[in-house]
């Protein structure tokens, strides 16, 4: 950079860079592990951050070499300029993309079974580790629950759902998977030995549907 400018640009400006290449090699990390969140919104962010602040430098010092009479330089500059303006504009796509994907998948009326599956009992030591609204136009919501111990999870369940009203679904029933019904709501618990969670899912039948539950989603890996 030229003397003119501020002293404190260039350690503002290499901040910038710090804080959105930490937030995005974060959100990289979380998203090869596989972890809940919207990770992939978060380093789309950080790459079109990176790419605004990027092209306001190189235009900057484009327009400073083509002052100074430098034009083929300028125009490297330029071309440097227009190369993060493409990268940006893939990165917005993508984060568009990504919400309207979110608003579909995410995107179910919880207003009822929010406060359903949040009054249901939960095994000795058990831990949420996520909560997912279902498919838009459902009822559905879901959760990821860390257990102590996942062959006690099922038995649990059936005891102390029953003196809530909740009736088995036995027909649907097996070592990894229960289902209970109450009125026209319906409780989904299935068993994720691999990952020792498992996922309650709370769901509104829909009438429209001719009884049939509506979708909801898989449990997080």
């Amino acid at each position: 950079m030229a003397s003119a400018d501020h002293p404190l640009l260039r350690p503002a400006v290499s901040l910038v860079y710090a804080a959105l290449i930490a937030a995005a090699l974060l959100a990289i990390d979380q998203i090869v592990q596989f972890m809940p969140g919207a990770w992939f919104n978060l380093l789309a962010a950080c790459v079109i951050a990176l790419s605004v602040t990027t092209v306001v430098l190189l235009s900057r010092t484009a327009w400073r070499r083509y002052r100074e009479g430098l034009d083929r330089r300028a125009l490297g500059w330029v071309g440097a300029a227009l190369a993060a303006t493409l990268l940006g504009g893939v990165a917005g796509i993508e984060l568009a993309d990504s919400a309207q994907l979110a608003a579909q998948i995410s995107g179910a009326d919880v207003r009822v079974t929010k406060p359903l599956i949040d009054s249901l009992p939960r095994p000795p030591g058990a831990t949420v580790l996520n909560e997912q609204p279902g498919l838009a136009d459902t009822e559905s919501i879901s959760e990821e629950i860390k257990a102590k111990d996942l062959n006690a999870v099922i038995p649990f369940y059936k005891v102390q759902l029953a003196k809530s009203g909740w009736v088995e679904d036995a027909s649907s029933a097996s070592t990894t998977t229960a289902r209970f019904v109450k009125g026209t709501f319906i409780a989904s618990i299935d068993l994720d030995p691999s990952s020792g969670s498992y996922a309650l899912t709370v769901d509104r039948i829909n009438p429209n549907l001719l009884g049939s539950p509506s979708a909801s989603p898989a449990s997080s890996p």
